[in-house]
C-alpha cells in the first residue's frame, strides 16, 4: 500500500475517531484528543515520508495528519463552546505535552538492565538531551501555541463575522489556511536552526509539507460539517422529571 494511501486513510480514521470523542464526551472528549494528537504529533514529526503523486513526488513528515487533526478538533470547540474554551485548550495540551516529555526525561536517566537495552535505547534516541524529540517538542511547542492561538482568534473573529452553518467552511479552511501556512513556515526554521535537518532542504519542506496539510484541511471540511450536526452528550437538554 503506497504512502498516498495510508494518509488518506490515516487522515479518515483520525477525523472519524475526533468526531466519536465528541459525541461520546463533548468538549472532555475533543480535549482529551488533542493532548493525545500533539503527544502523538511530536513523536511521529521525526519521522521523514515520501508521497508519490506519479507526476511528482513530495517529502514531508509524518505528524501532518496529527496536527491537521488538532486544527479541526479546535476549531470545533470554537464553534461549539466558544473562543474561551478553544484558547483553554491549547493551553491544556502543550501543559501535558511538556509535562509528558519531562516524565519520559527523567525516565532516560534511570540506568537500564540488559535485557531492556533495546526499549532503553529507544528511550535515549526520544528523550534524552541530544534526542531529536526532545528538540522537537521544545520547537513545536513554541510554534503551535503562536499558529494555534492564531487559529481560534482568526476563526472566532471570521464567526463574529457570520456565524451561519452555510459558511462553515470558510471560518475552518480560512483560519487553518492563515494558521497553518505561519505554522510550517515556523516549525521549519526552527528544526533546522536546531539541526534536526540541514537549512538547505527548508524551503522545499515548507512547499511540501503544505502541500500535504492542506490536502488534510479540505479531507477535514466534511468532518466538521459532520460534527456540527451532531449531539454531543454535554450539550443534550437535561430533561428533568418530577
Amino acid at each position: 500500500m503506497s504512502n498516498l494511501m495510508v494518509f488518506l486513510i490515516f487522515a479518515l480514521v483520525n477525523f472519524a475517531l475526533i468526531t466519536a470523542a465528541y459525541r461520546f464526551w463533548g468538549k472532555q472528549g475533543i480535549l482529551a484528543y488533542i493532548v493525545l494528537s500533539v503527544i502523538a504529533a511530536n513523536l511521529q514529526v521525526n519521522k521523514g515520508v515520501s508521497f508519490d503523486f506519479g507526476l511528482f513526488e513530495l517529502e514531508a513528515t509524518l505528524g501532518n495528519v496529527m496536527f491537521a487533526g488538532i486544527f479541526l478538533a479546535t476549531d470545533l470547540l470554537n464553534e461549539k463552546y466558544g473562543f474561551a474554551a478553544a484558547r483553554k485548550a491549547v493551553l491544556i495540551s502543550i501543559f501535558a505535552n511538556l509535562s509528558f516529555v519531562l516524565i519520559m526525561f527523567i525516565s532516560t536517566i534511570f540506568q537500564g538492565l540488559d535485557y531492556s537495552s533495546d526499549f532503553t535505547s529507544a528511550l535515549d534516541l526520544f528523550f534524552a538531551i541530544n534526542g531529536g524529540t526532545l528538540k522537537a517538542v521544545l520547537v513545536g511547542n513554541t510554534v503551535f501555541f503562536i499558529s494555534q492561538s492564531l487559529d481560534v482568534f482568526v476563526y472566532a473573529k471570521i464567526k463574529a463575522w457570520n456565524s451561519s452553518s452555510k459558511t462553515l467552511w470558510i471560518r475552518n479552511n480560512g483560519s487553518t489556511l492563515i494558521s497553518q501556512l505561519v505554522d510550517t513556515v515556523l516549525v521549519t526554521l526552527g528544526f533546522a536552526l536546531v539541526g534536526i535537518f540541514p537549512m538547505e532542504i527548508a524551503g522545499s519542506v515548507i512547499i511540501t509539507t503544505l502541500v500535504v496539510k492542506y490536502i488534510a484541511a479540505l479531507v477535514d471540511t466534511p468532518f466538521l460539517y459532520l460534527m456540527n450536526r451532531v449531539k454531543a452528550k454535554d450539550l443534550e437538554p437535561v430533561v428533568v422529571t418530577a
